[in-house]
């Protein structure tokens, strides 16, 4: 059994500027700056995450997720920049790291796993103190690496959000809007099997 990941660390920065989030509302000056900037969180609020539609992480963030067996830990959220940690209790139900040595990042198909090196072995764990968990960085490296396809979107939304402050009959322009935008993440959502 697997348990859902948790956020430990949000990103520090956003992927999208506020010059470029006001070039797409063409805003000129500072008096929308407090609106332009909580639209850009919107945006990514709902693209970013284990909750955002698109499954995996903008800008580089740490996340973790804990499991009750060894296995190949899939890191669902990429891309995956690092590992930060394996933790398990040892049989003295003392906390413990496992040496990263023993294990590798592998790319597959459906996304990265932290694997077991072949010449390896998992240490032994008393699980019924706690879980293992797994800790990683995930993101694109810098606001420069998110695909533009992915900031084309959060200029579709924010423009549309700051040109309709209020709920919108849903028709013709909310409709190609969203076909809009999910034709631009659609390559990038994280495939789920």
């Amino acid at each position: 059994m697997k348990f859902e990941p948790f956020q430990v660390t949000a990103p520090s920065v956003l992927p999208l500027s506020m010059d470029e989030a006001k070039a797409q509302c063409r805003i000129d000056g500072d008096d929308f700056d407090q609106e332009i900037t909580a639209l850009i969180e919107a945006a990514v609020s709902y693209l970013d995450g284990y909750s955002g539609v698109l499954g995996k992480c903008l800008m580089p963030q740490t996340w973790a997720q804990e499991f009750d067996c060894w296995q190949d830990f899939p890191l669902i959220l990429g891309p995956v920049l690092s590992v930060d940690s394996v933790k398990y209790f040892d049989l003295d139900g003392v906390l413990q790291s496992v040496s990263a040595s023993v294990y590798r990042v592998e790319r597959r198909m459906i996304g990265a796993c932290l694997v077991r090196k072949s010449s390896a072995l998992w240490p032994l764990a008393d699980l019924a103190e706690g879980p293992i968990t797994v800790a990683w960085q995930a993101g694109y490296g810098s606001a420069d690496m998110v695909p533009a396809s992915i900031k084309q979107a959060m200029k579709l939304l924010i423009g549309h959000w700051f040109e309709n402050r209020e709920a919108v009959v849903v028709g013709t322009i909310t409709s190609k809007l969203q076909m809009a935008v999910d034709a631009l993440i659609e390559p990038h959502r994280r495939m789920i099997l």
